[in-house]
């Protein structure tokens, strides 16, 4: 493999030191969010503790579960929380009349509810909504088992509905008046950090006095990673923002613009070495005085036209790197006449998605998790074991769209618990039994919460391990008003979540499997398939302008598939099937595959950007024609790469390095023109995609 492919498999398959200690790395906000965290704990235990509000765990575990990236989201999850939770408190007083002491009509109920609510957060267009209101009415059934009576079952019902319910108001406000993030302010800073990363690396140019040779993770990581979060980002702003939405297209084209930037300069950076020529250094230099002026008027984006007239480069990628400065340039323009055609109204979403009604997998899906839930609510009952009652909860929480995704969860959500039981163990030991006033416990707590909510603020790789470690640190902590030594909270806890991993991976495995490794197969062919059309253009008998929309299109289609690819990647880690019994191919092969099947999809963006396209245009005919023949055969061979990676059949293919050796035969010696070299690297990277089909191995 090369640089590059060996870059994009590391960062699926990292050791676990490196790994953590990425993970556990300080970002911007995160430190912020900790704090906020902290704070609206600290206020929760006061509160409980003073006015004698039952279930504190949960209280404080609520505010964790809530708190989000930023306040928008952290909003729109309280409402949600609060409209849910009441919902489900209402319909469980009306069942309660007819299920209390009758278990014969509680179970289906409880089983109904789960169906429900698990169908309905892949459906629905409020999918947590319809997850909330079902999973609360279930769980409260399950909870009604241990009530001695209607009126004792009542008020813990309600008093449970205010322990969850207030300290969710109260972590909303916080996120609104305690140094709150706005998802404006989280986009301006995700693409300032674009602009600090093509400064840097314009930097490192001028220092060195050449361009390419290099290995940058970060940039990789990022060109991978798409621009998907940002236009999410985009959107929350607007929600909140009239001003934003009236320019929504020309802050989209500055996302695009932003995307467009990355790959320009990971284009600069990843090419061969070569000697930056004087008049290439001045264009760099001016390259990155623009870069400059634009992050220092980012945060108020208001700018001119630029007029005066840039050195052109001779080199193509610092070419294609202007073009993406003037573009994000634009995009920081209010006044687009794009943005006063764009302020038409959206069109309304349906409430369920297309097949809802059509297709098997969401039923399936909603059939495994009731399966598996039910069960670990029959296993300890029968064993009349309450404490385990961690485990009908986490097979609802730990159930998502394929059993890659599920372990996942489920594993951030064990080892999440075994480190907050931990903590509260050795609280519990060691310091428990030197506290004597509610200061202290607090001062404790905040501590607690400090450690734990540092691992909740990260990625969603890790962010749920911090929250569960939250929940079982609060449930050995708060065992009531007076300090407790109950170790016993802690076993159980972690024997549920321990049964729901081990019920739910069973059900998962074996009923109506949904294999995130079978998923990345479907969509690395759609993937390769939509290289294997975009490599058809452009055409001899036809000027790229007038297939340019059709290109642009195709590369978003790839852009979104390495996007999916990436992300199946990295949860088909935690399946131990092979990828297909028919293509032999090992878990390594695979990542190799995915690797250089990412490598191409960027090399690809670069090849048809407007420098090269404009390069294409300036070849003699007979070297546009031997690049089409040479591109057609291409396309042909990553058509059976596809064929090869969905189905695991490979059928004859033309050849490509006879059409390879006749295109480097009309190629002059020296190429003036820089797509001959592109296009060199992106057959070799086609190449090495056919060895791994052929020979079966790397």
């Amino acid at each position: 493999m090369t640089d590059v492919s060996y870059l994009l498999a590391s960062l699926r398959r990292p050791d676990w030191i490196s790994w953590l200690r990425r993970e556990l790395a300080p970002f911007p906000g995160r430190g912020i969010g900790t704090f906020r965290l902290v704070v609206g704990v600290a206020l929760t235990t006061i509160i409980s503790m003073a006015l004698q509000v039952p279930q504190l765990a949960f209280s404080a575990f609520f505010v964790f579960f809530v708190s989000k990236e930023n306040w928008v989201i952290t909003m729109q999850t309280g409402i949600l929380m609060i409209i849910g939770n009441t919902t489900s408190l209402t319909i469980n007083l009306f069942l309660y009349r007819v299920t209390f002491d009758h278990p014969e009509l509680r179970i289906p109920i409880m089983a109904g509810a789960i169906f429900t609510a698990m169908f309905l957060s892949r459906v629905f267009v409020i999918g947590p909504l319809g997850f909330v209101v079902g999973f609360f009415i279930a769980l409260n059934q399950a909870f009604s088992e241990g009530a001695p009576n209607t009126d004792a079952l009542v008020r813990n019902s309600l008093w449970l509905w205010v322990a969850v319910v207030y300290p969710i108001v109260l972590t909303v406000i916080l996120n609104q008046v305690l140094l709150p993030v706005h998802p404006w302010n989280v986009l301006v800073r995700a693409l300032a950090s674009r602009l600090r990363i093509t400064a840097a690396v314009l930097k490192r140019i001028l220092r060195d006095g050449s361009v390419g040779g290099q290995i940058n993770p970060k940039l990789v990581e990022i060109a991978v990673g798409g621009s998907a979060g940002l236009s999410a980002l985009l959107n929350l702003a607007e929600s909140k923002d009239p001003k934003l939405r009236q320019r929504h297209a020309s802050l989209t084209a500055m996302i695009a613009a932003s995307e467009h930037l990355i790959n320009a300069t990971g284009a600069l950076e990843f090419r061969e070495p070569i000697a930056l020529s004087p008049g290439d250094r001045v264009c760099a230099e001016a390259l990155l005085a623009e870069l400059g002026r634009l992050q220092e008027v980012f945060c108020d984006p208001i700018l001119p036209p630029n007029p005066c007239e840039r050195p052109i480069p001779a080199l193509s990628q610092l070419r294609e790197l202007q073009l993406a400065i003037e573009s994000f340039h634009d995009g920081l323009i209010k006044t687009s006449a794009a943005d006063i055609a764009s302020n038409a109204k959206p069109s309304k979403k349906p409430l369920f998605v297309a097949d809802a009604f059509t297709n098997p997998a969401y039923v399936r899906f909603a059939l495994k998790v009731t399966l598996a839930a039910m069960f670990c609510y029959l296993v300890y009952t029968g064993l009349d074991w309450p404490g385990i009652t961690t485990s009908f909860i986490t097979c609802c929480f730990m159930a998502l769209e394929n059993t890659g995704a599920t372990m996942r969860k489920g594993w951030l959500r064990l080892f999440g618990c075994l480190f907050g039981g931990l903590l509260g163990f050795l609280s519990i030991f060691f310091l428990i039994p030197q506290m004597d006033s509610i200061v202290s416990l607090v001062l404790l707590i905040a501590a607690g919460s400090a450690v734990l909510g540092w691992i909740a603020t990260g990625g969603e790789r890790i962010a749920y391990a911090g929250v569960q470690g939250a929940f079982a640190f609060y449930l050995c902590m708060f065992q009531g008003f007076a300090p407790e030594i109950n170790f016993t909270i802690i076993r159980d806890r972690i024997v549920g979540i321990a049964l729901g991993i081990f019920v739910t991976s069973i059900v998962f495995h074996f009923l109506w499997p949904e294999h995130a490794i079978d998923r990345l197969r479907v969509t690395m062919a759609k993937t390769l398939r939509n290289l294997s059309l975009i490599f058809l253009a452009p055409k001899t008998d036809k000027p790229p302008a007038e297939e340019k929309a059709d290109i642009d299109r195709r590369l978003v289609d790839i852009k979104r598939g390495l996007e999916d690819t990436l992300r199946l990647s990295e949860l088909s880690i935690f399946e131990k099937s092979r990828w297909a019994t028919s293509c032999g191919l090992s878990r390594s092969d695979v990542d190799h595959m995915v690797a250089d099947t990412e490598a191409l999809g960027l090399m690809t963006t670069v090849l048809f950007a407007q420098t090269k396209l404009g390069e294409w245009e300036r070849l003699e005919k007979p070297l546009q024609q031997a690049e089409e023949t040479l591109r057609v055969n291409a396309s042909q061979q990553l058509e059976g790469v596809a064929e090869f990676v969905e189905k695991g059949q490979s059928r004859p293919l033309p050849d490509l390095k006879a059409a390879f050796s006749d295109w480097n035969d009309i190629v002059p010696p020296v190429a003036t023109n820089d797509r001959i070299r592109l296009v060199r690297r992106v057959m070799e990277r086609v190449t090495m995609l056919l060895n791994h089909m052929q020979q079966k191995r790397i």
